[in-house]
């Protein structure tokens, strides 16, 4: 059987020497990923932009792909929230 010796002293004090290191290392790493992830979102358009751009999209499609073309005008009148948005 082997045993060992630990200065516990000598532990605790480099505990204590890099625990805020590593805590203040922690902190500003995920304030930079916070920051990054609020450079990558883009703010989503707003409901009458959505539903036009929906629109003109069913307008784009109605040739080649007429059922797409009528799930777009449905999605766009499911976001206007009128019957409006599907003249």
């Amino acid at each position: 059987m082997t045993s060992i010796t630990l200065n516990s002293k000598h532990q605790a004090r480099s505990a204590d020497l890099l625990a805020p290191r590593l805590a203040d290392f922690l902190a500003r790493s995920i304030l930079k990923l916070q920051s990054f992830g609020q450079l990558l979102r883009m703010p989503a358009p707003g409901v009458p932009e959505a539903t036009a751009q929906l629109l003109r999209l069913a307008e784009a499609y109605e040739p080649t792909q007429p059922s797409y073309a009528a799930d777009l005008r449905a999605a766009a009148s499911m976001g206007a929230g009128t019957d409006d948005a599907t003249r």
